[in-house]
């Protein structure tokens, strides 16, 4: 997994959590010998690149039809001349 580096300056927060999720960081920080904030980065970034993709599809399914002419589900020729208008 590609981790993304940035050239700014790094930003120190300090945050609580719950003791069982303290013993599964320091678990997967053992077990893939990274640091705790390498750990913490890359879940972040896998989870909010997930988020982004499913987004991405949402608008793509959103489109399903749109240069074949085919009308999409609750779609109409009368709601497509409203919203060309607008």
């Amino acid at each position: 997994m590609q981790t993304h580096s940035s050239p700014t300056k790094a930003v120190r927060k300090n945050f609580t959590m719950p003791e069982e999720t303290w013993q599964e960081l320091a678990f997967l920080a053992e077990v893939s010998d990274k640091k705790y904030s390498q750990i913490i980065q890359e879940l972040i970034h896998k989870e909010s690149m997930a988020r982004r993709n499913a987004l991405r599809l949402q608008k793509l399914k959103a489109m399903k039809g749109f240069f074949t002419g085919q009308l999409s589900e609750g779609q109409t020729i009368q709601s497509m001349k409203s919203e060309r208008d607008v």
